[in-house]
């Protein structure tokens, strides 16, 4: 039986780990060849070498998502190699913690330059290519706190509210050119970008787990999973849209 995505060539950014690199198994697993994006080059070999080890399906490519031609090189290298480009999941993110007195202005516009960015690079760049295939499926990697506010996260929920904006605007521009843009919208999961450098890492995912109507911290398969419903035509007639998967975490703020 063919999978969802059979014959469709996908980018994924930020796939060295985490949400990336497990949907990068999904879209394999579902017929996909995938380029695998992602700013650490020694963890992005093992990850491809994890998806597929014999490099027919899956290849890396080492970008910084922040850097224009760097996305370029990325989707240059991705046609070079498969020909096409079906679904482009820009994925890649970066967090900091602090409030707007003591956050570094470095650091602001770092953060800003990797979450928002680097997603309008993805989609400039992509875009041309997803309407040469007669139509794609673009999806963003935002977060829960697009939507509501954590303490000490001004940059991070700036960039990712700027994110739903920029899904929108985009999905009006090329909706008649039949490309889809959606936003993937992630609670808490287990990737290293929610415990960080923290000092305490299992007492500080407990105080998650208190707060949560699910009482656990999402896995990175079920966010896989909800992205390749939005790279896949099950999610045919949305555009322009979030889909939120978070445990229930934004119904209580």
């Amino acid at each position: 039986m063919a999978g969802r995505l059979a014959g469709k060539v996908a980018i994924i950014t930020g796939a060295a780990s985490g949400i990336g690199l497990a949907t990068a198994h999904l879209f394999v697993a579902e017929g996909a060849r995938v380029a695998m994006g992602d700013i650490d080059a020694v963890r992005l070999a093992d990850a491809v070498a994890a998806v597929d080890a014999s490099g027919v399906l899956a290849f890396g490519h080492t970008v910084d998502v922040s850097v224009s031609d760097q996305v370029a090189g990325l989707i240059a290298a991705t046609i070079s190699r498969f020909g096409r480009l079906d679904v482009m999941f820009s994925n890649a993110g970066i967090s900091g913690r602090d409030n707007v007195i003591d956050l570094p202005e470095e650091l602001f516009d770092r953060i800003i330059a990797v979450n928002l960015r680097g997603g309008f690079l993805c989609a400039k760049h992509a875009m041309p290519h997803l309407i040469a295939a007669g139509g794609g499926s673009l999806i963003f990697t935002a977060s829960e706190l697009a939507m509501v506010a954590a303490e000490n996260s001004a940059a991070y929920c700036a960039s990712k509210t700027a994110l739903i904006g920029l899904t929108r605007a985009i999905a009006v521009d090329h909706a008649a050119q039949a490309v889809r843009v959606n936003c993937l919208c992630p609670g808490p999961v287990d990737t290293p970008l929610l415990h960080g450098n923290r000092p305490n890492p299992e007492e500080h995912a407990q105080s998650i787990i208190d707060r949560m109507p699910i009482k656990r911290i999402g896995r990175v398969d079920e966010l896989a999973k909800a992205a390749l419903f939005l790279a896949s035509d099950d999610s045919s007639f949305m555009t322009g849209t979030t889909l939120v998967v978070d445990g229930g975490v934004t119904a209580l703020w």
